[in-house]
């Protein structure tokens, strides 16, 4: 039974945080990054304090952990019904309901526990300081949000045929409207997967909200500011590549085979990761419009693109695992935000344009899906 819940976790849990090493990175520099170290303690027990002491800053936060508990249940749905993982029914199935349930239990709270360690904390502090309604609100509200899926899971487990509501629309689209190869990606994120980009762009409009509010606190406006509150925000689409690399070998391999030339299959990854961003930059022009010039945004608006192009390329690489590609992203990262800081920001457009189009053009054709050994 010990390796079963070992293997399962690494289906499960160690999936999920390679997945969203993005997401973690963003919420890393969230909580801990934006506050100097010395103040941190203090930083995090007010914030504590603040939604142990007021009823509309508590639902804000049970709120947030709402939503990060159905991001864990979608991932856990979506391994379930992925192809590859039909033996986890078999085997699932043949525990009794007692060991499955607990197995189901295990693997759901591995992925919670993020909000376990910080909700565990709060309801320490609640109860040292007597708010013991706020503290059992939060204890009951985690609890419930740990216990509930684990139904869900074993309805998944015996009914696998189950529809949702992503499978009506996708039948609704597929009757009225022909998609062009571009939206192919696109057309698989909103119909199988909504609950993933939904996540990515709302933690992704919040970075570039922080972003314009500590520059409004500050009455300043600073285009190398905006420039990192970018790179975060394209941190945050790691999951969408990975998830576009999984999508090209599985559906689109056939398209390497058609009369199609390298160029176009290299502007449709570029239309495709343009149209992806375009609700950033409605939200940057809105916000920054009228504190910059044009041409300084559309800096902006190609080092996304730039960073985005780059980070897909390199997923053609043979034996480019999620761990090297983060690695590889992180470095490009950092020698990217010393060309912002030295205003060289055209320069590292148009390496990283030139180096996606090598590599793209290099690899394109000789890709062969990668296969976890």
């Amino acid at each position: 039974m010990r390796s079963v819940t070992a293997i399962l976790q690494k289906i499960f849990t160690a999936q999920f945080y390679i997945q969203n090493t993005g997401f973690f990175l963003v919420l890393f520099y969230l909580l801990f990054g934006v506050v100097d170290s010395g103040s941190l303690l203090n930083y995090h027990r007010s914030l504590m304090m603040g939604f142990l002491e007021g009823s509309s800053f508590l639902l804000l936060v049970l709120a947030l952990w709402a939503l990060y508990g159905l991001k864990c249940v979608g991932f856990m749905m979506k391994v379930l019904q992925s192809q590859g993982y039909e033996f986890l029914y078999p085997t699932m199935g043949s525990l009794d309901k007692k060991t499955r349930f607990r197995q189901w239990f295990l693997l759901h709270n591995a992925i919670y526990l993020p909000v376990w360690i910080y909700a565990g904390i709060a309801v320490l502090i609640g109860l040292k300081h007597h708010y013991y309604v706020s503290a059992g609100i939060i204890l009951v509200f985690n609890i419930a949000m740990s216990v509930w899926p684990l139904a869900l899971y074993d309805r998944k487990l015996f009914q696998p045929d189950i529809f949702f509501f992503t499978g009506y629309l996708q039948r609704w689209i597929n009757r009225r409207f022909t998609k062009p190869p571009v939206l192919y990606f696109l057309y698989e994120l909103f119909t199988q997967f909504p609950r993933r980009i939904l996540t990515a762009k709302l933690v992704s409009a919040m970075v570039l909200w922080l972003t314009f509010f500590l520059m409004h606190e500050g009455n300043y406006f600073d285009l190398r500011g905006l420039q990192l509150g970018v790179m975060l925000s394209v941190l945050l689409h790691l999951q969408l590549l990975s998830h576009h690399r999984v999508f090209d070998d599985t559906w689109l391999n056939f398209m390497e085979n058609l009369p199609v030339s390298t160029l176009r299959h290299y502007g449709r990854m570029a239309a495709i990761y343009l149209i992806i961003w375009i609700p950033e930059i409605v939200m940057i022009t809105v916000n920054a419009y009228t504190k910059t010039s044009w041409l300084s945004l559309l800096t902006v608006f190609c080092m996304a693109l730039s960073l985005l192009m780059f980070f897909r390329s390199l997923l053609y690489f043979p034996k480019m695992n999620n761990e090297l590609h983060v690695r590889y992203v992180l470095i490009t990262c950092f020698v990217v935000l010393f060309m912002i800081l030295g205003h060289y920001e055209w320069l590292a457009i148009l390496l990283l344009q030139a180096l996606s189009a090598i590599v793209f053009f290099r690899q394109y054709r000789r890709y062969e899906p990668y296969i976890e050994p």
